[in-house]
């Protein structure tokens, strides 16, 4: 079974949304869907998933209705291109499990456009790319329901949150950090997508590497010739967030290059 998410961004999804009633609502039977899915799309991935689109729907409302039909392409493509030998049907259900779990919070709405026609809407997507059984999946999704009321205090809630700031885990939700990761989006190097970053580049070679020293010097990073003399790297979580391995190491290779990389003048021009 194939499983996208690591252990570190499992964890830090269970910890920072552990009173989120959509979240336990995806945990009670997360694990069991799971289990029937070739895919393996585990219950935080698929929480996360589905809150990404959400909080899509929270911002444009009525105006998303349009762009249903891309998103379920866009998720479709996205799913095959991570394990091509899986079969489509595989890959049709997990993004249907998705999209069970937001008509699951939409339903607890209590506006009409929600509730009945955008909840309308997304069925008919699903059953036009319908899967085995995805009736009785649909059914044991339903049978744990949320709060009646629940995306309407979502929508206020990402109203409050969401002005101007970026979805950003608790460690590294930081003014200087809200900052930078801004400057980074407008100039084009990183990108926000259904609620996950990436790391774009600046150009030439070394991706990762870029990020790795972006963000040293977003959390102060200093280097010296034996440790870190600024402040502490929060390496666990930025891997979680952009979904790569070994920032720190990274980091550390980019200082002790014997050649400065010429991308590095970039990302210093964005803190001066």
């Amino acid at each position: 079974m194939n499983q996208r998410f690591q252990n570190a961004e499992i964890r830090r999804v269970s910890e920072q949304y552990a009173e989120n009633e959509l979240y336990r609502a995806v945990s009670t039977i997360g694990q069991q869907l799971e289990s029937e899915t070739e895919f393996g799309l585990c219950s935080e991935e698929c929480f996360m998933e589905a809150l990404g689109l959400l909080s899509e729907i929270a911002d444009k409302g009525e105006e998303y209705l349009s762009e249903i039909d891309n998103y379920w392409l866009h998720k479709f493509n996205e799913y095959r291109r991570f394990d091509r030998h899986l079969k489509e049907e595989e890959i049709r259900k997990a993004v249907g499990i998705v999209f069970a779990f937001v008509i699951l919070a939409l339903d607890s709405s209590r506006h009409p456009f929600y509730r009945y026609t955008l909840t309308r809407r997304l069925t008919q997507i699903v059953a036009s790319h319908q899967f085995k059984d995805w009736t009785s999946t649909f059914d044991r999704i339903f049978s744990v329901p949320l709060s009646d009321g629940w995306f309407d205090s979502f929508i206020d809630e990402e109203s409050e949150d969401c002005e101007g700031r970026l979805p950003l885990p608790k460690v590294l939700n930081t003014d200087r950090a809200q900052t930078y990761f801004r400057n980074a989006i407008d100039k084009g190097y990183m990108k926000l997508e259904n609620g996950q970053f990436s790391w774009i580049g600046i150009g030439g070679k070394g991706t990762n590497s870029q990020l790795a020293y972006f963000c040293g010097r977003v959390f102060e990073y200093r280097h010296s010739t034996t440790c870190n003399i600024g402040t502490e790297f929060p390496e666990e979580e930025l891997n979680a967030l952009f979904g790569v391995k070994r920032l720190y190491s990274l980091l550390t290779q980019v200082h002790n290059a014997q050649k400065t990389q010429k991308w590095r003048r970039s990302i210093d021009e964005m803190f001066e």
